[in-house]
């Protein structure tokens, strides 16, 4: 049996002493309080788990007191029952509208009366049990969700010779199935990718940061490199020999369901030429100042999301060559896929034309602008789903 510490307020002396007697002697602590101002008072110095509260009283009566009560403290966390004549049925209906968690009839029934404040008590302790886990899930959230903001790029333009990528993320939730990475390969080369798994929630970003941990510049540990048969050394991997990678060690898993798209390219700003590779991802963008928006296209499936023996790894790799000026952009689907009050998608045209828009803008000052115009589009600025975008810019 839950045991509690409860104030009983009455002005009948024999029923605040029956009634704190028989609690006391079920394991309870019991305080008394005569009238509504003694109450309120021992309310504020004094935490208690359950009030039983007459509502006849002079001065101020029950009413009045559980109004006063309810300015700080809600039903879940002080609960209240009033206590009522038999026939007052008023009174119970006025208590529960004025935020009254139970009623008992006078004369008391003592067992009623001792059921409804153990009730209250278990109702009480379930919900704080909830609060408790809530609050620590909240901090392994906050904390997981540090652990995946880490795993992006540490600053938000980097430079790379001949060229520079800037980039911005806005997770719509604590964790996110978006990921992107800035890769440095040689003094000339850069790799560059944007994921995006199915999903929210912790299995998407587990998922997410296991992608991130294979996308380093780590030649080791990094799918990114790879060695041919009879060498000593890696080399840069190929945008299709990277998904045709990730293909194979991430099959079709019927339990979870979970797929993933994504782009990968490789920017040589020497011989100012891209090549990429895309799993079922967003279409990237190329901009110029000479040079009409032009759309990639996806060189393949997403990632798990159809059985290996049912549809082989056929990736195939495209080049793009890049004048100086150019930019190129590789998103995830929250920015086309945002909704307006009309339920109209903004779109990948228009995405291509506020690109445009901002080709004399900074490519770090531009995304932003870029994302204000979303959410102004949508008409909020809290986003449905993950947002990423990478921007590329040749000098």
């Amino acid at each position: 049996m839950e045991k509690g510490n409860l104030l009983v307020v009455d002005d009948n002396e024999m029923n605040r002493d029956m009634l704190s007697r028989r609690l006391e002697r079920k394991g309870h602590h019991v305080d008394v309080a005569e009238d509504g101002h003694r109450a309120l008072e021992m309310i504020r110095q004094t935490d208690y788990d359950v009030i039983l509260l007459d509502i006849m009283m002079p001065g101020i009566d029950g009413y009045e007191t559980l109004e006063r009560i309810r300015v700080d403290r809600d039903s879940g966390d002080l609960p209240v029952i009033m206590a009522t004549a038999k026939d007052q049925s008023e009174d119970v209906v006025a208590a529960l509208k004025l935020g009254a968690n139970d009623y008992v009839t006078k004369p008391f029934d003592f067992p009623v009366v001792l059921a409804r404040v153990q009730t209250q008590l278990q109702l009480k302790r379930s919900r704080q049990a909830l609060a408790h886990a809530h609050e620590r899930m909240k901090k392994d959230l906050d904390a997981a969700a540090r652990i995946q903001a880490s795993l992006l790029p540490s600053e938000e333009i980097v430079e790379v010779g001949g060229g520079r990528v800037a980039w911005r993320y806005v997770p719509c939730d604590e964790l996110a199935g978006d990921t992107l990475g800035i890769v440095p390969l040689d003094e000339t080369r850069v790799g560059v990718y944007v994921v995006d798994v199915s999903g929210h929630g912790v299995p998407s970003a587990l998922l997410s940061v296991t992608l991130s941990r294979l996308l380093t510049a780590e030649p080791s540990s990094s799918v990114l490199w790879t060695t041919d048969a009879g060498a000593t050394e890696p080399r840069i991997a190929t945008p299709a020999e990277v998904m045709n990678e990730l293909y194979w060690r991430f099959p079709y898993d019927m339990q979870t369901g979970q797929y993933f798209t994504m782009v990968y390219a490789v920017l040589d700003c020497e011989n100012r030429r891209l090549s990429y590779a895309s799993a079922g991802h967003e279409p990237m963008i190329v901009i110029g100042p000479n040079r009409e928006p032009e759309f990639g296209t996806s060189t393949g499936q997403p990632i798990a999301l159809v059985p290996a023996m049912i549809m082989k790894s056929t990736y195939e790799e495209l080049t793009v060559d890049i004048a100086p000026g150019d930019r190129i952009y590789f998103y995830s689907d929250g920015i086309p896929e945002a909704r307006s009050s009309d339920e109209e998608q903004w779109g990948n045209d228009r995405l291509a034309a506020k690109l445009s828009e901002l080709l004399g803008t900074d490519i770090g000052e531009g995304l932003p602008m870029v994302l204000e115009t979303v959410r102004a589009w949508q008409g909020g600025p809290h986003f449905d789903d993950d947002v990423s975008v990478v921007g590329v810019e040749i000098k």
